[in-house]
């Protein structure tokens, strides 16, 4: 099976470096050292697929699971190395993610042997007061760094980049508000604890960007091939993210260099 899996990676390979080195082009084929940062924030939503995503619909209240101004929620990185020309490349990057999941329903995390549970809160003197500005949530954190492949193609306005990605996790928590007879509550199951949750730490995803460059205007997509959970000890969920870009998002804020050490102008 590993050899099987070799040879379709070598295949590729040589199907991409096969573009890069036939595309007519009058610009010379180069390695540029971090050339574009990418950041994928501003309008965005989190969510679940597969057999259970019924039990975790997510929402927007409050800004929740990636929404506008839910805070340091996105996907960032740096395109390492890039192989090619200017309008069609390979990119190597490595980046940082954070990404929220803000429950419609009120889920409680347990673990008994050794299976993730979700059942609902269901005690009548939590107060969750799920509305836009309510106290109430039931919330999922998960920190990663991820180390993307991408290739990179610009046709004009349009810029197209798709590829796939290795996440590994860093930290994860759960988050429950409620209130109890007026009073604020707050249950956390925190990172020493959730790290056991039968959570598949090393993730393989795709991901993909269509931008129009001069408005800096676009859409970008990630899907997590891996499960969240291992299989048969946890829900049956995969991560997916949908994001409009802006301007102050768009590709290429850092020029970088040229293999030759020149400073790109």
């Amino acid at each position: 099976m590993k050899n099987y899996k070799l040879k379709h990676c070598f295949i590729l390979m040589l199907i991409v470096w096969g573009l890069l080195s036939s595309f007519e082009s009058p610009a010379q084929f180069d390695v540029r050292i971090l050339k574009d940062f990418r950041s994928d924030a501003g309008i965005s939503y989190n969510f679940f697929v597969g057999d259970d995503d019924d039990d975790f619909t997510t929402s927007i209240n409050g800004f929740g699971s990636g929404f506008i101004f839910d805070m340091f929620t996105g996907r960032y990185s740096v395109d390492v190395f890039t192989f090619g020309f200017d309008n069609i490349n390979l990119s190597i990057g490595a980046g940082f993610a954070t990404s929220k999941y803000r429950f419609k329903e009120n889920i409680i995390f347990s673990k008994e042997n050794n299976i993730v549970n979700y059942p609902l809160d269901d005690d009548p003197t939590h107060d969750y007061i799920n509305t836009f500005f309510g106290y109430g949530k039931s919330k999922l954190v998960y920190d990663s760094f991820y180390f993307p492949v991408n290739l990179n193609i610009s046709l004009g306005d349009i810029y197209f980049s798709c590829g796939a990605l290795i996440d590994q996790y860093i930290s994860g928590r759960h988050k429950r508000k409620f209130k109890v007879d007026g009073s604020k509550e707050k249950v956390v199951i925190r990172n020493n604890e959730f790290s056991d949750f039968n959570l598949n730490k090393t993730k393989l995803g795709v991901n993909a960007v269509l931008m129009h460059e001069r408005s800096g205007i676009g859409m970008g997509f990630t899907y997590m091939i891996t499960p969240f959970f291992k299989e048969g000890e946890g829900p049956a969920l995969n991560e997916v993210r949908i994001s409009l870009t802006f301007k102050f998002s768009k590709f290429n804020k850092y020029k970088g260099w040229k293999h030759n050490g020149e400073e790109e102008v």
